[in-house]
């Protein structure tokens, strides 16, 4: 479990990484959202499956923390998105 561990948590902080890299080449702040919703969305699920299978966190907290990445991150880059289409209107 920790080779599998370990890879999730290297490939996890590689999506970020490159999601990172990418949002500072963006050409526009929707494009740059959307580099960092998934890529953060996906590379801190990945980080917490790790944690979880190497046991730093028990499988409750793992699940729980999963739950509240997928759920917050989409979300809080659609209001970001919203809120700046809505300025652009003005």
């Amino acid at each position: 479990m920790s080779i599998i561990g370990t890879v999730l948590f290297v490939f996890g902080i590689g999506l970020m990484i490159i999601g990172t890299i990418r949002a500072v080449k963006a050409k526009t702040l929707i494009i740059a959202l959307h580099f960092l919703g998934v890529s953060d969305t996906v590379g801190l699920g990945l980080m917490v499956i790790s944690a979880t299978l190497l046991g730093l966190v028990s499988l409750q907290a793992g699940f729980f923390l999963f739950l509240a990445l997928i759920v917050s991150g989409p979300l809080v880059t659609h209001v970001t998105a919203r809120a700046y289409l809505r300025s652009r209107r003005r």
